[in-house]
């Protein structure tokens, strides 16, 4: 694909921004928000079904362990970047590093290792005021 085929195709897309409390019951409008952005991105079904498990695990964990009340807001930002589809999951938590698991799973403590199993690249931005979590999707165009 040439130059000008990818910039014209990042330009129709856009960033993409949503802000939502701290509550699980959104998740369906993040799933929705997702598969609009990753269709309009020209992903088919199988990777928009993958990006939304992604974004799902990620937002719900955000919400879990990334917030101190159902008011503080998680923010979900896409954009279209290098034939690559890029999620940052912001909160206001502190991230504590549980990626490494033991042999015998956990009940709990998966959800990056599942995001790194359906994604194409993987990267926790702990900070003081919170954490993000940014992956991407390669796109098979």
């Amino acid at each position: 694909m040439s130059g000008e085929a990818a910039s014209a195709r990042s330009d129709r897309l856009g960033p993409r921004n949503l802000s939502i409390p701290a509550r699980l019951e959104r998740l369906h409008d993040v799933r929705a928000f997702v598969d609009r952005v990753s269709l309009d991105a020209g992903f088919g079904e199988r990777a928009r079904h993958e990006i939304k498990l992604a974004v799902n695990e990620a937002v719900t964990n955000a919400i879990r362990h990334g917030s101190a009340s159902a008011d503080d807001l998680v923010e979900l930002a896409i954009k279209e970047e290098d034939d690559r589809l890029i999620f940052s999951v912001a909160d206001t938590g502190i991230f504590v590093d549980r990626f490494e698991l033991p042999r015998d799973l956990p009940e709990r403590g998966r959800g990056l290792r599942f995001i790194a199993e359906l994604m194409d690249g993987l990267e926790v931005r702990p900070d003081y005021d919170g954490t993000t979590i940014c992956f991407f999707k390669r796109s098979v165009r």
